[in-house]
């Protein structure tokens, strides 16, 4: 009798992420340390985005928390970001694969909001498209209004830069 190889999607607990610099990957940093680093006069963003690989039959996630530097004006000077990448079985569903970037970004979310002022704001940013003629379409509000009901904000494309550059670049 043949084996059924048992497909595997889980992850890591947060805890054991391991996080490095995305202009020097070799270099691991604790979420803890960057945000320390980066508390003052910042925007934080977090996003996920996913790759699946046919021919290896995985599925690369890459989550990244950017945080953004703003001038006494009010306008952009910079940013930094650390990101987590780990690969899961080869996932069919774009339903179940944009769900699980989603609460990648809100884990991040979620303990990023523990350790910042509460003035501080952190913003989800989302790989979907309002766009009906893009797949991910038909989730966007499934999705947006999980994070919504979060207690943060949301950004989808093309609002999503995090996602689709910057996370994306590491898949």
């Amino acid at each position: 009798m043949k084996r059924v190889k048992k497909l595997n999607h889980s992850y890591k607990p947060f805890e054991k992420w391991d996080w490095r610099s995305f202009g020097n990957p070799r270099k691991k940093i604790s979420v803890d340390e960057f945000v320390a680093q980066n508390i003052n006069n910042s925007v934080f963003y977090i996003a996920t985005d996913s790759q699946n690989y046919s021919k290896k039959k995985t599925c690369v996630f890459t989550t990244a928390i950017i945080v953004h530097y703003m001038g006494e004006d009010g306008i952009g000077a910079g940013g930094r970001a650390i990101i987590h990448t780990d690969k899961v079985s080869y996932m069919e569903s774009l339903r179940q694969r944009l769900l699980m970037e989603a609460f990648r970004s809100l884990e991040a979310a979620w303990y990023t909001d523990k350790i910042i002022p509460e003035d501080n704001v952190i913003t989800v940013q989302l790989d979907v498209n309002k766009n009906l003629k893009f797949k991910s379409a038909k989730y966007h509000e499934e999705l947006v209004g999980l994070v919504i009901a979060q207690g943060f904000k949301c950004a989808i494309k093309p609002d999503a830069w995090g996602a689709s550059s910057v996370a994306d670049k590491k898949c």
